[in-house]
């Protein structure tokens, strides 16, 4: 017979999920701020550090955001001068949004200080503690990403 966590324990690690995910918000709100970004906009670009374009349909998906505030957020980014508007030659109703060229060293210097602040945030941990952290997170997407395509299913299955 398998053993299962109790009622208490399952409330413990959700308290622990949500003050985290609080923590992560204001972790990306403060990082954003710095560079002067929105969380959203910064969400955005992060994307774009490891592909150089994307289709609003692709973002909309990625960002879980509507077209128009995709739009918005592309629109001020192309004010910082950090994204353009390319028309898809192939399909002129899909617009293409791509990394302007001063863009790159940007997004290879937020990256890099995204990382440098990860790598402070766990530097008190050891070797063993980072491995069980990395497997219990690895653990959690995994369950959060099945729990949203069951999700997707049912839905799909109710609109039927």
């Amino acid at each position: 017979m398998e053993n299962h966590p109790d009622c208490n324990e399952i409330q413990t690690v959700t308290q622990q999920i949500c003050e985290l995910t609080r923590i992560c918000s204001n972790k990306e709100h403060t990082f954003a701020e710095g560079f002067n970004l929105s969380p959203t906009e910064f969400r955005m670009l992060k994307l774009f550090m490891h592909k150089d374009s994307y289709n609003v349909k692709e973002l909309k998906e990625k960002l879980e955001l509507t077209s128009g505030r995709v739009t918005h957020i592309v629109t001020s980014l192309e004010s910082k001068k950090l994204l353009s508007r390319v028309v898809n030659e192939m399909d002129k109703r899909n617009i293409i949004i791509k990394l302007m060229p001063k863009a790159n060293t940007f997004i290879e210097n937020l990256y890099k200080h995204y990382t440098d602040m990860h790598i402070d945030i766990l530097k008190s941990v050891d070797e063993e503690q980072f491995n069980s952290i990395k497997c219990s997170l690895t653990t959690l997407v995994k369950l959060f990403l099945d729990w949203e395509e069951k999700q997707k299913l049912n839905k799909l299955h109710i609109e039927k």
